[in-house]
């Protein structure tokens, strides 16, 4: 008899019971993998949700200075997602990834998993450190530890490319054909690791570059320009004081202290002008430290300054550092009264008005104000050193509050460190983007020739719409004289002796997002004519509004944002003289860009 002869099993056989007896132990096991599966996944989601809700907790700490609860909540971020890519990648989910229908799901699950564990586990630990060693990093005599911050660099930087990958793999699952749980758990992801990026960018950034900067490879010298915002300029205000600092292994010394005039040279450009720079600026730019400023990208400011610097006084410095009486008061704020020479008491609320108001009234000749201005920030200076071992967080604080208002603006003559620098709002370059963010620039440059800046009231604020035609920004200025009439009780000096006594004249120049237009400019209701450039390949608009004490003026300009700019739109604005919060650009309906508002400074 043949195999194909053989009968079938009789009902009740042995062969008929066994193989009964495999197919139920075969769905037993299917059962149970499934039911493994499913547990596995609830086990993987909650561990993630729990470990975005820690990592977003920790970043939250870490900027409010409480290292010891962010050390906490980073340890059950870690278990958490130790634990999620552990049950992501047990037997079940590594079957099931191979299954039709789940298998996308199932992989977006373990990505998600092994993403939250390489930051829990290596960038959350290595920001941590670098946060803790910042109590640290000023001896008793003022000196940074720079050899502290460079044995930190390794884990700050290990900590940084571990949420660059973790940035790269979840934004490159596509969440459309996932399950909701599965697709909100990449959300979450994205939004946690989003909340940390900046975080750990800017530790990564300051890990390389600061200890060179700080003289741990050589001495370094830094220009450091003081701006009067009380005559206003596109970077903030006219250098009114000059410092040379001195730095060495972490050491700082101010060894040349000089006014405008003392700098300013032949009556001759310091370095080429581009003609867009010729157009919109005028020859003084490089012609004059004080007008160095007219432009607000500050690489052309330090660059002219530093050429200006060397020709002044022979000496080549590695960078230029931008500060202004509103960056003193902050520090101040910090660290505590500064008493000078003269018996003026600098404080927390009034160091502003002192030097951008009251110093004209009490010292008439600008020699003079030169010279205290520059006594003044050089004693705030000196107590930032002295006090910064005792209030490390303070003092970093207030310089974040000054940078974000695009008050404190840096340049390396070196171009690795200037590299890295350009990435930062510290670098204040003004390029019409910020990633994928269009930057709407409002930038104002005194037309008075006098000190009356301080009396301008400005107001900045934005709205994105949607319009058949695409997206536009509309950019509403408002300013507003609260000059004396008359100028009554100012001195020549302050109010000028180009305009009648108390008005103020200013110059605005509005710039388009990067490939942007700006379409129409109304001023106080009225469609006008502007003058338009490009600069630095943005479209630039023009106009001067000059107002008697008490006058307000208003305008209204709409600009195009191109397509391929889709985040939010960011404001960048001129620092006036009084501290103002950080603009936020309103959404008026959106046209596929990214969700909610935005607000920040652009470089």
């Amino acid at each position: 008899m043949t195999p194909q002869d053989t009968p079938p099993p009789e009902p009740g056989s042995p062969r008929r019971r066994a193989r009964r007896r495999w197919w139920r132990g075969a769905l037993v096991v299917v059962a149970a993998l499934v039911v493994w599966g499913a547990v596995d996944a609830a086990l993987a989601a909650g561990g993630l949700r729990s470990a975005a809700a820690d990592a977003s907790r920790v970043r939250d700490l870490v900027l409010a200075g409480d290292v010891t609860a962010a050390a906490a909540v980073g340890d059950d971020a870690a278990r958490d997602a130790r634990r999620a890519r552990s049950a992501a990648h047990r037997l079940p989910l590594t079957l099931a990834q191979a299954l039709p229908l789940v298998g996308d799901d199932v992989t977006a699950l373990r990505d998600v998993a092994d993403a939250a564990a390489g930051i829990a586990t290596d960038a959350l630990p290595g920001v941590l450190d670098a946060v803790g060693t910042l109590d640290h990093l000023a001896a008793a005599d003022g000196r940074v530890d720079v050899a502290a911050i460079a044995a930190a660099a390794p884990a700050v930087t290990r900590a940084d490319d571990a949420v660059r990958h973790a940035t790269a793999v979840l934004e490159g699952i596509g969440t459309g054909g996932l399950v909701g749980p599965v697709a909100d758990g990449v959300t979450r992801a994205r939004d946690a690791v989003a909340d940390i990026a900046p975080v750990t960018a800017a530790a990564g950034r300051a890990a390389r570059v600061v200890p060179s900067m700080l003289g741990a490879d050589g001495p370094r010298d830094y220009l450091v320009l003081v701006q009067t915002n009380a005559e206003l300029r596109a970077a903030g205000g006219i250098p009114g004081a000059l410092l040379q600092v001195h730095v060495a292994d972490g050491t700082f010394e101010i060894v040349d202290q000089r006014g405008a005039d003392e700098v300013n040279g032949p009556d001759a450009d310091v370095l080429p002008l581009t003609p867009a720079e010729g157009e919109l600026f005028g020859d003084q730019l490089g012609r004059y430290v004080q007008d160095v400023t007219l432009t607000p990208h500050f690489p052309r400011t330090a660059e002219l300054a530093r050429a200006m610097w060397e020709r002044a006084t022979g000496v080549s410095v590695d960078g230029v550092l931008a500060i202004d009486p509103v960056v003193l008061q902050l520090v101040v704020a910090a660290t505590g009264d500064v008493r000078l020479p003269d018996g003026t008491v600098l404080t927390g609320e009034g160091t502003a008005r002192t030097l951008l108001h009251d110093v004209y009234l009490r010292v008439p000749d600008p020699t003079a104000q030169d010279a205290w201005f520059a006594v003044a920030a050089q004693a705030v200076l000196d107590q930032a050193v002295r006090t910064a071992p005792s209030a490390p967080r303070e003092l970093l604080d207030a310089l974040g509050a000054a940078t974000a208002q695009r008050r404190v603006l840096l340049w390396s003559a070196h171009e690795d460190e200037q590299s890295l620098l350009a990435a930062t709002s510290l670098a204040g370059a003004v390029t019409g983007r910020d990633g994928p963010s269009p930057v709407v620039g409002v930038y104002l440059n005194d037309g008075s020739a006098a000190k009356m800046s301080w009396f301008l009231e400005e107001t900045v604020s934005a709205r994105e719409t949607c319009t058949p035609r695409g997206r536009r920004v509309e950019v509403t200025l408002t300013m507003r004289s609260t000059a004396p009439t008359g100028g009554a009780g100012l001195p020549r000096y302050v109010t000028g002796a180009f305009l009648p006594a108390g008005d103020v004249r200013t110059g605005y120049d509005l710039y388009a997002p990067y490939g942007g237009l700006v379409e129409q400019v109304v001023v106080d209701g009225e469609p006008t004519e502007v003058f338009h450039a490009a600069y630095l390949d943005l479209d630039v608009a023009s106009w001067t509004a000059q107002l008697a004490p008490g006058e307000r003026t208003t305008v209204v300009a709409t600009m195009t944002v191109p397509d391929g700019l889709t985040g939010p739109v960011l404001l960048s604005r001129t620092p006036t003289a009084h501290p103002a919060a950080v603009p936020v650009v309103g959404r008026g309906g959106g046209c596929g860009a990214g969700d909610g508002g935005g607000s920040g400074a652009e470089g």
